[in-house]
């Protein structure tokens, strides 16, 4: 799987916990070279451009195997990696008695397999509900899960610095957005950052100068959010506010943090309706923000990002735990190796 944040740390702890030896290799340990790879692969349309990996990774894996190999194959994601290597890793790093698992936590058509390699596992999952709906390989809806970080098992009183937090990566339409919601909501109390690493900043400066001129330094950081500070922020908040990529699907690992910190949650992804925890005390959906964005730059009329008030932010917070604990990272590790 690749690095992402810290969660393939807490998955690892999860499984240590219950007397599991698992080993972590990283789908991406060269970011860079990654990103050169794949713009090549895409500029001339070559399907092997990643066989040296596959090739280091493969002998890696097989040089480092238990003696008698392992019970479980579990890849997450996979973006890069080929059949032939999954094939020979089923082959002569399982157990005869070895499971195979495949997860996707991004949307198949961001994939350069699309989804296919599902076919080559015992069981495949995915955190999209359109791709599990739609896909004829049987692939089972698992949505994403929050991390003992946002268990929130009190009801502590607090006194909330702000009314809407929103913590995320960079991307101009994100951005764009925050600022219009700045522009909107002069009377709340609003915590929106936004992470942009320096080298994306300095080669968006070079391509499109235009993106990253004037930034409003309120709003952007060039040094990371650690998870502890995203909690704290999010815990002194009334509501989250969470953009997802446009044509988005599935949940985000912030929707499910917010439920699992309990706290109101403001998002663009229209398929929140589809979860059996989405209620419109806790959560509210936005729609057609590029069209609003369009009409408040050229008009500098605001008033389609305003966001509520008192008056559904302060009505308390509806609660079902035991919906809750079903999406906590404990019952997705059990919910993977169910095969």
């Amino acid at each position: 799987m690749p690095k992402f944040y810290s969660y393939q740390t807490k998955m690892r702890e999860d499984l240590e916990a219950r007397g599991a030896r698992p080993v972590f290799y990283d789908e991406e340990p060269d970011k860079t070279k990654f990103l050169i790879l794949k713009n090549l692969g895409d500029i001339f349309h070559n399907p092997k451009i990643f066989d040296g990996f596959n090739k280091k990774l493969k002998n890696k894996i097989l040089s480092e195997m238990p003696s008698g190999g392992y019970d479980y194959l579990l890849v997450i994601r996979g973006n890069v990696l080929s059949e032939q290597t999954i094939h020979e890793l089923k082959n002569k790093a399982l157990k005869s008695s070895g499971k195979s698992i495949y997860y996707s936590w991004d949307s198949f058509k961001n994939l350069r397999h699309k989804g296919e390699i599902g076919r080559l596992f015992d069981w495949r999952g995915t955190f999209d509900s359109v791709d599990a709906k739609e896909s004829e390989l049987g692939y089972e809806l698992l949505p994403l899960f929050y991390s003992d970080e946002f268990n929130n098992t009190s009801n502590e009183n607090i006194e909330y610095k702000y009314d809407y937090v929103s913590v995320s990566a960079y991307f101009p339409f994100r951005y764009r957005y925050f600022k219009a919601f700045k522009e909107a909501n002069p009377d709340k109390k609003l915590c929106l950052k936004i992470f942009l690493d320096p080298k994306v900043y300095r080669g968006k400066k070079l391509k499109d100068p235009k993106l990253v001129k004037d930034l409003d330094m309120d709003i952007i950081s060039f040094e990371p959010f650690s998870p502890d500070q995203i909690r704290d922020m999010v815990r002194n908040s009334k509501a989250v506010l969470d953009l997802a990529h446009e044509a988005q699907q599935g949940l985000t690992m912030r929707t499910m943090e917010t439920l699992g910190i309990k706290r109101k949650l403001v998002t663009n992804n229209i398929y929140l309706r589809d979860y059996e925890f989405y209620n419109e005390t806790n959560d509210l959906i936005l729609t057609d923000l590029a069209a609003k964005a369009d009409k408040a730059e050229q008009t500098g009329d605001y008033s389609d990002f305003i966001l509520p008030g008192s008056e559904w932010l302060d009505k308390p917070y509806l609660e079902n735990e035991e919906v809750r604990q079903k999406y906590s990272i404990h019952s997705w590790i059990d919910k993977l190796f169910e095969v």
